[in-house]
């Protein structure tokens, strides 16, 4: 079983970031990841307006699983939705990973960011999955 949850201590935060190798940006919100009670990965991300920022998603080696690691990303996603960042970035996705990039629904602009509209993607998966490719 895991379990995604806020950090609401900027402390506890920065030390998680060092243990998964993350970079800690004060100014970030983020979600622990804990799988099997043992902790696992963290998400980071900033809102900005109303563009929603997912900095990173980084997970201990011996802790990447990709389902996991996606559910926490949407629920990240879906937290900067709900609160009307509709628009955003993933700023540092893993190259390694593009796969899970993608999965999340991110896509790749002419200037080799990542972007994904979110507006209704939590509503209407289809039909905004469908939108933001018209945007292309």
């Amino acid at each position: 079983m895991f379990v995604i949850s806020p950090i609401n201590d900027k402390e506890e935060q920065r030390a998680l970031c060092a243990r998964m190798g993350a970079e800690y940006h004060p100014g970030d919100m983020a979600y622990r990841v804990t799988i099997e009670g043992k902790e696992a990965g963290i998400v980071s991300f900033f809102i900005k307006g109303k563009t929603g920022n997912l900095r990173s998603i980084d997970f201990l080696p011996e802790s990447r699983d990709f389902e996991v690691m996606f559910i926490a990303g949407r629920t990240c996603m879906e937290f900067m939705d709900r609160v009307g960042a509709n628009e955003g970035y993933y700023l540092s996705p893993d190259p390694e990973n593009e796969r899970l990039t993608k999965a999340l629904g991110y896509r790749r602009l002419p200037d080799g960011r990542w972007f994904l509209d979110t507006t209704g993607f939590f509503v209407d998966h289809c039909g905004s999955a469908a939108k933001n490719e018209e945007r292309k």
